[in-house]
This record gives C-alpha cells, sequence and structure tokens, in this order.
C-alpha cells in the first residue's frame, strides 16, 4: 500500500470517542480537509463530472461548506433546530469569512431541514444493489426538494458519484456471468468513468484508513504490546506510517486518560479539572465527548481507537 494513502488516513485518527484532542500535528490537519473531516476545513475546490466543460463552479457551493456544517452542529450539540439556529451564525462565523456567513446561513437551514428528511427514509437492504439504488435515488428526491441543481451538484456531487460507483460495484460483484478480472476491468472503468483522479485518490487513502482501522481493532482485542504494534504497521505500511501511528495511540491514550479522569471526579472537583487538564478547545468539545463515550462500549486494549474515524461528526438536530 502506498505510504503516502496511508498517511493520509492520519487525518481521521483524532477522533477519540468521536470528538478530536487539541493538538493534532499541523501535518496531520493539514490532510483532514481533502479526506474527511476530523480536522481543519480547508478550500477543497469542489470536483466536476469528467469531461465536463461548463462554466466556473461556483467557489460557495463546495464539500467542504458540509464539512464546516457538520463541524457547527458537532459543537452546537443543540437539541432542536430552533436551538441550533439561534446558535448558527456565531458557530459559522468561526469557520466562514464574515461575507460569507449570511448566505452559509440558508444554505445550512435547508440543510438542516434536508438531514431530518432523510432520517425518515429506509435503509437499504444488506448486499442488494438494486436496493441501494432505490435508496439512492430516494435521496436524490429529497435533495431536489431542499436545493436547486446546481447547489446539489456543488454541495453534494461527489458524493453522489460515490453512492453510484459503490452500488455498480456491488453489481458487478453479484454477476456471475463475470470472471473475477472481468469483474475488475469493469469496475476500474466505472470508477474512471464517475471520479476525478483527486477522487480516486482520496478514495485509496480511505480504503487505507478503513484497513489501518481493522489492523487496530484486532491489535485491541487481543491486547498487542507497542511493539507488536509497531511491528505490525511497520511491514504493512512502512515505518514512517508506523511510527506517526504509535504517536497518535500515545496522543489517543492521553486524552482518554484525562478523560476518565474528569469523567470520575465530583462535580466540584470537575469544575477545577475542566480548566486543568483541558485547553480551550478541548473544552468545547469535552461534553459531547463524554456523551458520545457513555453512549457505546468501551474498546478493549491498551489503546483503544476510535470507532467513529473518518466518519462526520455531529448530526442533524431534531
Amino acid at each position: 500500500m502506498a505510504g503516502a494513502a496511508v498517511l493520509a488516513i492520519l487525518a481521521g485518527w483524532w477522533l477519540v470517542d468521536g470528538l478530536p484532542p487539541a493538538d493534532a500535528p499541523e501535518t496531520v490537519v493539514a490532510t483532514s480537509a481533502a479526506t474527511g473531516p476530523g480536522g481543519a476545513v480547508g478550500a477543497v475546490p469542489a470536483a466536476q463530472p469528467s469531461g465536463d466543460a461548463g462554466p466556473a463552479p461556483d467557489a460557495m457551493l463546495n464539500p467542504s461548506l458540509i464539512l464546516v456544517f457538520e463541524s457547527a452542529l458537532a459543537e452546537a450539540q443543540a437539541t432542536g433546530k430552533a436551538a441550533f439556529m439561534a446558535m448558527a451564525p456565531a458557530l459559522l462565523a468561526k469557520r466562514l469569512p464574515a461575507e460569507l456567513v449570511a448566505r452559509a446561513m440558508g444554505l445550512l437551514e435547508r440543510y438542516v431541514d434536508m438531514q431530518e428528511a432523510m432520517q425518515a427514509l429506509p435503509p437499504p437492504d444488506a448486499g442488494d444493489p438494486a436496493s441501494l439504488r432505490k435508496t439512492i435515488e430516494a435521496r436524490a428526491e429529497v435533495r431536489r426538494r431542499y436545493f436547486a441543481p446546481e447547489e446539489i451538484e456543488g454541495l453534494f456531487g461527489d458524493e453522489i458519484r460515490q453512492d453510484t460507483l459503490m452500488a455498480d460495484k456491488m453489481a458487478l460483484a453479484r454477476d456471475a456471468n463475470l470472471t473475477p478480472e472481468e469483474r475488475e476491468a469493469a469496475a476500474q472503468r466505472r470508477e474512471e468513468a464517475l471520479l476525478t483522479p483527486e477522487q480516486r485518490e482520496q478514495r485509496r487513502a480511505f480504503t487505507a484508513q478503513v484497513d489501518v482501522q481493522r489492523q487496530t481493532d484486532a491489535m485491541n482485542a487481543r491486547g498487542a504490546s507497542a511493539q507488536e504494534r509497531f511491528a505490525e504497521r511497520s511491514t504493512a505500511y512502512g515505518y514512517e506510517a508506523a511510527r506517526q501511528l504509535a504517536a497518535l495511540d500515545q496522543e489517543n491514550q492521553d486524552w482518554n486518560n484525562r478523560l476518565d479522569q474528569y469523567a470520575n471526579a465530583s462535580p466540584d472537583q470537575q469544575a477545577q479539572l475542566r480548566d486543568s487538564l483541558f485547553n480551550e478547545r478541548e473544552r468545547l468539545r469535552l461534553a459531547g465527548a463524554l456523551a458520545l463515550r457513555g453512549s457505546r462500549p468501551t474498546p478493549s486494549g491498551p489503546n483503544p481507537s476510535p470507532s467513529g474515524a473518518g466518519q462526520t461528526p455531529g448530526r442533524s438536530p431534531s
């Protein structure tokens, strides 16, 4: 596996208990805007379909704006739409230039409404490409209710093409008339037709992230030592990736230890520990981190890894 793709996964590694600690190395955080949520949101150009020669896309209609919205939702921890929208101008002002906030507010309100409508859709049947295609079309219909075509392309075009590719590959995998080589070649053609080179590279990086997460889960389950972790990762991904993953293991463990100390303290002690254990950025994420931690079992092993690494934080308030 290419070392560059493996190093790209480190951007999502900071989602410890669903929320990142404060001081991720700049070289790691800087990649997160391109590879997924979990760090700083940068100016990622909105991708166009291969061969599209239309006018330049609206810079505001960009997948990065969805990361901004999800980051605001995660920070707000609001219990309803009205409460969230009251907080939204200040949250967006922290993430966007002042001249973009008013327009972003209009898009954000429609995004929240769309996400709530999406939650009412039934999930696709596992492993059924026809069911997945029906779900994709149902989601497309919901998007059309809230957004204009150019908004859908700019904000969600990448997501739509990724979903379409998934359904295509699932159908190819179930086609008994194709040999394994023919399936692989057809899948490659669909990927090249639907995705830009940058998106294909991001897809490879995401695959690397999934592989690393599975390997880490297996090491956690058997209580692998730091030396065993380093040896296995070095063999699979190279020395530099193994070294950075080991450093992030230590940061994750430190973050979890501080969460434990805070959660187990009395209310009077928590007031003092909040300032002594966490910096300003971490304090913004503290309540959400504890809520997420309490909602799922703690992973086993000496260096529990985030079960939500690489996922978009937050959800639409309901």
